[in-house]
């Protein structure tokens, strides 16, 4: 049985692949004369390292003909808004800007399991439907504070779909989380439940990570400007497919 919950915006869809994207350029969301807001393809590493022969800085340095300079990260398999800077200085800016938690990293998850049982089948403890997940995740052998800020936008008996707010920026948080209240994200292989993976891709050939950046709050000038992002084609072709009643609703 379906079950729909009330959800402010959900952008249309991607259409570009990332094959495209690699050939031609990134996508710029917005871009000055410091930083330069971009929309991360799927699939690419943000820098540069063993074993990889294509990354986001490499490209985007030949398309922008300028140094570019990270300043905060997105894992190989997430797709979505990514903030870089054009000089060492505004570098240092911008992560002085996300240490201090200026800045507002807004994420969209499809994950496996609902609120009634999780992707196990065991009954849970009622969890509200919005609220903060602070588990605290070990980094290096160190449990360190961590929260999540997650709004369910959409379930089903089998699936639910939540946006997630970060208030802090452990490796693999969202992931961690998700996963540790029941609803591990489609296509983690990290984190996720390999079971159901191989399933989904053995029934419905979905195997990318069902994860985006699609909203970022960033000081421009002084003011907090809100940038946005479309649901990228291969998440929302997974929500079509095993949610298609709910995104009638979201249309």
């Amino acid at each position: 049985m379906l079950k729909f919950f009330p959800i402010h915006h959900i952008l249309p869809t991607m259409h570009n692949s990332q094959q495209n994207i690699v050939k031609k350029s990134i996508p710029i969301v917005y871009e000055d004369e410091a930083i330069c807001i971009v929309n991360k393809p799927y699939g690419i590493p943000v820098q540069g390292g063993a074993h990889i022969s294509v990354c986001l800085t490499e490209i985007l340095s030949k398309q922008l003909r300028t140094e570019i300079f990270p300043v905060h990260r997105l894992d190989k398999e997430t797709s979505g808004l990514l903030v870089v800077a054009k000089n060492a200085s505004a570098a240092r800016t911008c992560r002085t800007l996300f240490e201090s938690r200026a800045v507002e990293k807004e994420y969209l998850a499809l994950c496996f399991g609902s609120f009634e049982h999780s992707v196990n089948k065991k009954t849970l403890k009622p969890i509200p439907k919005e609220g903060i997940i602070d588990t605290p995740i070990m980094e290096n052998g160190t449990p360190k504070s961590a929260s999540s800020a997650y709004k369910l936008l959409a379930g089903t008996d089998a699936y639910s779909l939540f946006s997630v707010r970060l208030h802090t920026g452990r490796m693999h948080q969202i992931r961690i989380h998700l996963a540790g209240i029941g609803c591990p994200i489609i296509g983690d292989d990290k984190h996720g439940n390999f079971a159901s993976n191989k399933q989904l891709w053995k029934t419905a050939r979905i195997k990318k990570l069902q994860l985006c950046a699609y909203r970022l709050r960033f000081p421009i000038g002084g003011t907090l400007r809100l940038f946005t992002v479309p649901v990228p084609e291969h998440i929302q072709a997974a929500i079509d497919m095993l949610m298609p009643e709910t995104i009638c609703g979201l249309a």
